[in-house]
C-alpha cells in the first residue's frame, strides 16, 4: 500500500482520442477533397449535356437540309440566294431554331477572268514578252467553252449552309452545316454541251432550216447554149427543203 503523502500511479486501459485541433485539420481536408469531387462530378454533367445538345443539333440540322432540299427541287431553283429561318416545334424541339441560306453560285464572265489574269501577271512582275506559253493557251481556249461551263454550273450546283440555334442557360449555342446541291437533269437543257433542245429551240432549228432550204433550192434555168440544172440536193437537217443546183452558161 502506498503511505501517505506519495501519488498514486493509475494505468490508463485504452489510447488517447483525437484532439481538437486534429478533428478540425481532417474536416478541412474532407471539405477540400468534396469540393474537388463536387466540381468534376458538374463539369462532367455539363460536358455530356452539350454533347447530347451538339448531337441533337447536328441531326436537326441534317434534317432540315433534307427538307430543303426536296421542297427546292419541287418548286424549282432560283437565280437568287434563298434565305429561310424557322425552328423545330414540330420535332418536339421549340427552343431551337435555325437559318438556311441557299446560295446562287454567280461565275465572272470570261472577260473578268481575263481582268483578273492580267491584274495577277503584273503583281508578279511578269510583263508581256509576246511568248504564248501552255498556260495561256490554254486559258485562251478556256474561253470557247467558259459560257458552256458557266451556265452548266450555275443551273446545276447550289451551296447550302445552315446554322442552329439553341441556349443553355444563359449561353447561347450555335452549330453551322454547310453542303452543295448538285442536279445533273440540269445540264441536259445544254443543247451545245450535248443535252436535249427544248420544243421552242426545235421548233427554231426547223424554221431556220427550211429558209436555207428554199433560199438554195432555186434552181434556175439553163441560158443559151447553157446546160439544165443539176440534181437536186438531199434534204438537210431540220426539215430543210432540197433545192437543186445551177447549171452552167
Amino acid at each position: 500500500m502506498a503511505g501517505p503523502g506519495k501519488p498514486v500511479a493509475r494505468r490508463l486501459g485504452g489510447s488517447a482520442g483525437f484532439t481538437l485541433l486534429e478533428v478540425l485539420i481532417a474536416v478541412a481536408i474532407l471539405a477540400v477533397a468534396l469540393t474537388s469531387l463536387l466540381g468534376s462530378q458538374i463539369n462532367s454533367m455539363q460536358a455530356t449535356r452539350y454533347a447530347r445538345d451538339i448531337t441533337s443539333a447536328a441531326l436537326l440540322a441534317d434534317y432540315q437540309l433534307i427538307e430543303l432540299e426536296f421542297q427546292s427541287r419541287d418548286d424549282g431553283w432560283v437565280n437568287s440566294d434563298v434565305e429561310v429561318e424557322g425552328d423545330f416545334s414540330d420535332q418536339g424541339w421549340p427552343e431551337v431554331s435555325y437559318r438556311c441560306t441557299i446560295h446562287f453560285i454567280e461565275l465572272p464572265e470570261y472577260n473578268d477572268l481575263i481582268d483578273a489574269k492580267e491584274e495577277s501577271d503584273e503583281a508578279a512582275g511578269q510583263d508581256d514578252d509576246g511568248v504564248v506559253d501552255a498556260g495561256e493557251q490554254a486559258f485562251g481556249a478556256l474561253g470557247i467553252f467558259w459560257t458552256i461551263i458557266k451556265e452548266a454550273i450555275e443551273n446545276s450546283v447550289r451551296r447550302v449552309e445552315c446554322t442552329v440555334y439553341w441556349k443553355t442557360g444563359k449561353i447561347d449555342h450555335e452549330y453551322s452545316i454547310e453542303t452543295f446541291w448538285t442536279d445533273p437533269a440540269a445540264l441536259t437543257n445544254l443543247p451545245s454541251a450535248g443535252g436535249e433542245a427544248g420544243d421552242e429551240q426545235q421548233e427554231g432549228q426547223e424554221g431556220e432550216g427550211s429558209g436555207q432550204g428554199q433560199g438554195q433550192g432555186q434552181g434556175g434555168t439553163s441560158g443559151p447554149g447553157g446546160s439544165s440544172g443539176g440534181a437536186g440536193r438531199p434534204a438537210l437537217p431540220g426539215g430543210a427543203t432540197p433545192g437543186g443546183m445551177r447549171g452552167g452558161g
